[in-house]
């Protein structure tokens, strides 16, 4: 701004501007003026401002303010005399109102950064159709006003729409087919298929709908638009036109300036606009067309009755010629908001009765006035001008303040996925299973000292459970099977498709493979039997196995069956029943409690704790449970004249109630017999226990038994065996079935402090140990008792045992010269599901075999079916638990290299049938080996 000594100053200065600066200041939305004006935006007066010759300075000066404070603010400054003096006689160049097309390019240059009013469409549109002349016809259906609209729109002028487009279709077939469709659709009717002009939508919608130039006497857009050119405007009324132009205009400043978007939803940068856009005409007359366009804004306005953002100062010292016009009355500009006031209260009158001069708020300027004869306030005005600021726009509509409050909002609610993410990333864990195709939930879980493990259940390769190699690729094994059998199923519905979901502990907390082998080899069973039934039959049950972890120890069994195992096999029919089952805890215990309760049979195939029978009636068990495990031992060391057992086991207090119901079942047993039992506890570590040659003493008849987990039995070895000079005096080392698992895991056993050292465990499947390298090699000669079942065993494991040479590590491929005990117990347990289902379809007969069985059913077959086995006769006829089944005292002369006859368990003793019911006739119970 120039300086002070230059600056208009008169009387009424600082009313005029407190004028000015209260018209463009936007109210807000839910504010009035009073209580009788409308809410939000306000009608805005045409400010007339008759001045003297020596005042022609001031709107140059106000706009030179308004550069200076609100450079934001959508504003401009046209002097009507240098914009007629550009005016030309070319009609395609000629505006039809050349003020108005100043403003609207003024208006739309860049300089406003953050308060640019829009692109103008529907003026530029109109404006542009008012200068052009139409092409000529190129055919019968042409329409050369579709050639320029589509111009108009970036398209190519000459484009003749859609049968155009599809000529340039390159492929023959495709443009025959499209133009087949084009016909039919011009014969139903729907030429105006031909005939659309993408882009122009939202302004054909608003020029059909205003009211000037009767867009009723036009069909659509194409012909109103023809009704604009200069081939076709002398038939219609320049008066019309030029106040569409005056109203299209208008109406891209009430879209720039819209609060709301499709009447419900904000429109932010309406919000932001908390200034009207201002413009200062200066000189106007009516020979430059000046106080024409203030005469059709007064007419649009009362002609639509909108509302408009448009704040019109204009200043003239030539007031309007037109008879029609009347002698405007002038208020001095020291009166100025007064007059606002007054003009205001005769708004809703005059407007209604269409005056001429509803619109016009005339003041009149004073003579210029010295600087220092002003008053206060007028001399101040324009410093006080210098300070205006424009209210701030509400909080959320301003510039990124939204999209930063949506980036915090959507931080925060991807925290927690995040977090998940990260979890089950560290966890292994499939993180977008509800994606997958398969059958798979999975949940982070923290299970206290064992850490955060992936919990769920799976039958797709999309989770895959644990880290060890070998368990690994016999969950991708069993998931391939699973896709085979849907296959299969698909190819041929009618077959029965049977689901079991297997349950065991598959991660750990650090690396352990004598868990990690142990649950392979179970699966490696459950892989067998599924080889068995996914192949091309009729009428053999397909078979799907869904794989479930309960974690660590089974740490997480009761969640997993609760959340996630019960609203699973609620959902699929299908499922018939849960096997595996890990160990004997109390997690164990309450899972099997809650799958009772839902009706779901729960198959244990390792599990020894006595009492589970009672948690449901649903629940059964493949193997003896730790009462015969006790009377094995006591038969055995009344077998050998043992004078005294040593029981070892840990603390029976806490979550481990295997131990606590083998030592009480043992305490129980060598009562009421003459051999002497001694126990021995360790709370925390196996090291605390002595050497057994502690006493210095020839045990060698007594028996030293553990009755612990296999995690704990090698430290267990290196303590009582600590500084022990002739082994030959030591008591006879017999295990738990738990050891099981030490015996199948390499890594544990191989090792140098183990060479030579005896050991006997108990073996729960050892009819499949004992067919041992003739099983492996895939026949069955060594147990000829044990039928096609162990038969057909022992045939898919030397295919199963080749493939897994092949396709892991030395280290963790199986090396024992014979099958693992829980490959049979798993085959077997797969097996009796199998079975009941093919009694069932049988008792039904033909016409309801296709039916999936229920799980009642299931367990009604299960206790009245025998089955025979590859590890021997499996019956639940008298009780839940097959306690009648074999228990084996299995010897291993050198634990440490299992190879050669040293290598090889052998039977040192046996209870219970074996095949067939039977029990081998012989002094030990041990079948005989040929």
């Amino acid at each position: 701004m120039e300086s002070d000594r230059s600056l208009p100053h008169f009387t009424g200065l600082h009313a005029l501007l407190t004028l000015i600066r209260n018209l463009y200041h936007r109210p807000r939305l839910l504010t009035a003026p009073s209580p009788h004006d409308r809410r939000g935006d306000q009608p805005l007066p045409l400010v007339c401002l008759h001045r003297d010759h020596s005042v022609t300075d001031f709107l140059p000066t106000l706009k030179e303010s308004l550069d200076t404070a609100l450079p934001q603010v959508p504003h401009a400054l046209i002097d009507a005399d240098e914009v007629v003096d550009t005016t030309t006689d070319d009609p395609t160049t000629q505006r039809l109102l050349p003020l108005l097309h100043a403003i609207q390019q003024e208006l739309g240059k860049d300089e406003f950064t953050s308060g640019g009013v829009g692109e103008f469409d529907n003026y530029k549109l109109i404006e542009w159709l008012t200068r052009q002349h139409l092409p000529p016809e190129q055919g019968k259906r042409d329409k050369p006003i579709l050639h320029l609209l589509r111009e108009w729109t970036g398209g190519r002028p000459g484009t003749g729409g859609l049968r155009t487009l599809i000529s340039e279709v390159p492929h023959a077939l495709t443009r025959f087919v499209l133009s087949v469709f084009l016909w039919i659709g011009q014969l139903l009717g729907m030429r105006w298929l031909a005939g659309r002009v993408p882009g122009l939508g939202r302004e054909a919608r608003w020029i059909m709908r205003q009211p000037f130039m009767v867009p009723r006497h036009s069909i659509g857009l194409q012909g109103f638009a023809e009704r604009l050119t200069l081939d076709r405007r002398a038939s219609e009324s320049q008066e019309q036109i030029k106040k569409l132009l005056l109203h299209a205009f208008l109406e891209d400043l009430r879209i720039a300036y819209r609060r709301r978007r499709l009447r419900i939803l904000p429109h932010r940068a309406g919000w932001r606009r908390t200034t009207y856009t201002t413009v200062l005409l200066d000189n106007v007359r009516d020979t430059n067309g000046g106080w024409e366009l203030l005469r059709l804004i007064n007419e649009v306005r009362n002609e639509t009755g909108k509302l408009d953002p448009l704040l019109v100062v204009a200043a003239t010292d030539d007031p309007p010629q037109a008879p029609q016009d009347p002698n405007p009355s002038l208020t001095a500009a020291v009166h100025a908001n007064e007059a606002l006031s007054e003009w205001q209260r005769r708004l809703p009158t005059r407007r209604q009765k269409l005056a001429p001069d509803a619109r016009y708020l005339h003041i009149e300027l004073p003579a210029a006035t010295p600087e220092a004869e002003t008053t206060g306030e007028d001399r101040q005005a324009w410093q006080d001008a210098a300070s205006w600021h424009p209210r701030r726009a509400p909080l959320l509509a301003r510039r990124y303040v939204c999209e930063a409050l949506v980036l915090v909002l959507l931080a925060a609610g991807l925290i927690q996925p995040a977090i998940t993410v990260s979890q089950s990333w560290t966890s292994s864990c499939a993180a977008f299973e509800r994606w997958s195709a398969g059958t798979v939930a999975t949940r982070v879980s923290r299970l206290g000292a064992a850490g955060e493990q992936c919990l769920g259940y799976s039958d797709s390769a999309v989770q895959v459970f644990g880290a060890n190699e070998r368990l690994r690729y016999a969950q991708s094994a069993v998931h391939a099977q699973n896709e085979r059998a849907k296959r299969l199923h698909a190819d041929n519905p009618h077959r029965p498709y049977v689901t079991l979901i297997y349950f065991a502990g598959l991660t750990n907390s650090r690396f352990g493979p004598r868990t990690d082998h142990a649950v392979a080899e179970e699966l490696e069973g459950l892989l067998l039997r599924q080889r068995e039934q996914n192949k091309r039959s009729a009428t053999e049950p397909l078979l799907r196995i869904i794989i479930a972890n309960g974690g660590t120890g089974m740490r997480g069994a009761p969640e997993v069956t609760r959340e996630l195992l019960v609203p699973l096999v609620d959902s699929d029919p299908t499922i018939l029943g849960v096997v595996g089952m890990d160990r004997s805890v109390t997690e164990t215990e309450q899972a099997i409690r809650i799958l009772g309760e839902h009706g779901i049979p729960v198959l244990g195939s390792t599990l020894t704790s006595t009492e589970l029978a009672e948690l449901t009636p649903l629940y059964f068990q493949l193997v003896p449970g730790n009462e015969k495990q006790a009377e094995l031992i006591v038969n055995y060391a009344a077998h050998l004249n043992s004078p005294k057992v040593t029981l070892y086991h840990p603390s029976t207090s806490g979550r481990n109630i295997y131990a606590a119901t083998l030592v009480s079942a043992l305490t129980e047993k060598f009562d009421s017999t003459d051999i002497a039992l001694d126990e021995r506890t360790w709370q925390r570590s196996v090291s605390e226990l002595a050497p057994l040659c502690a006493e210095d003493t020839d045990r060698s008849r007594e028996i030293a038994f553990y009755a612990g987990r296999e995690n704990t039995f090698g430290d267990f070895l290196r303590t009582v065996r600590r500084n022990c000079p002739d082994s030959a005096e030591l008591p006879m080392i017999v295990a738990s079935d738990a050891v099981s698992r030490f015996v199948s895991d390499q890594r544990s056993r191989k090792t140098t402090e183990f060479n030579g050292v005896t050991v006997s465990y108990v073996g729960m499947g050892s009819p499949v140990i004992l067919a041992g390298e003739d099983c492996v090699a895939g026949r069955a000669n060594s147990l000829p008792a044990g039928g096609t079942q162990l038969n057909a065993f022992c045939s898919g494991y030397r295919e199963l045992r080749e493939t897994l040479r092949a396709q892991l590590p030395r280290a963790e491929a199986p090396n024992m010269p014979w099958p693992g005990e829980r490959v049979g117990g798993l085959y077997d347990a797969a097996g009796l599901f199998v079975n009941a289902v093919i009694a069932i379809r049988h008792e039904r007969g033909p016409t309801k075999s296709g039916l999936t069985p229920h799980r009642a059913e299931v367990a009604q077959q299960l206790r009245d079916t025998s089955f025979e086995g590859a590890t021997g006769t499996i019956d639940f006829g008298r009780s839940q638990i097959a306690d009648d089944r074999s228990l084996a005292v299995l010897r291993i002369d050198n634990i440490s290299e299992l190879r050669g006859p040293a290598g090889t368990p052998t039977c040192a003793y046996l209870i219970g049938t074996v095949y067939d019911g039977r029990h081998p006739s012989t002094a030990t119970g041990c079948p005989r080996i040929e």
